[in-house]
């Protein structure tokens, strides 16, 4: 696992890059990250991936916060996970909450056969543990 390039938030503090390793031990796991609210990415693991998941981390920040402002307009509350469903994957993206001591976003990417619905059990499990580690 790797620590973004431009990590950095705003109380100095640092996040365990252990903390996607309940990720990485689902079958299918392909890579992930977690990010701030503005789409700085925190911390990232891209192993199993090609191309640039920081970069591509921030796009899916972006589709987020859209999806945050539709579900919003619609009066359905702010989004809490979306999935994305593609030829070769599946792109799972998950939110502390609009209201929580700290606002991220987390990114995964599992095999289309990979098992993504443990994939959303951990993405519930490590985005608490991430608040934890910035509050």
């Amino acid at each position: 696992m790797i620590r973004c390039s431009y990590y950095k938030y705003n109380k100095g503090d640092t996040m365990d890059e252990s903390i996607l390793e309940g990720l990485a031990s689902v079958k299918g796991y392909l890579g992930g990250a977690i990010s701030n609210y503005t789409g700085e990415c925190l911390v990232c693991d891209a192993a199993k991936l090609s191309g640039d998941l920081e970069a591509t981390s921030a796009t899916f920040n972006d589709i987020f916060r859209d999806s945050h402002a539709i579900s919003k307009n619609l009066k359905l509350g702010a989004t809490q996970i979306m999935e994305i469903h593609t030829e070769k994957a599946v792109i799972l993206m998950g939110c502390s909450g609009e209201e929580s001591r700290v606002h991220l976003h987390m990114f995964a990417v599992f095999t289309s056969d990979g098992n993504v619905a443990l994939g959303k059990m951990a993405l519930k499990k490590i985005l608490p543990q991430a608040v934890e580690a910035l509050a």
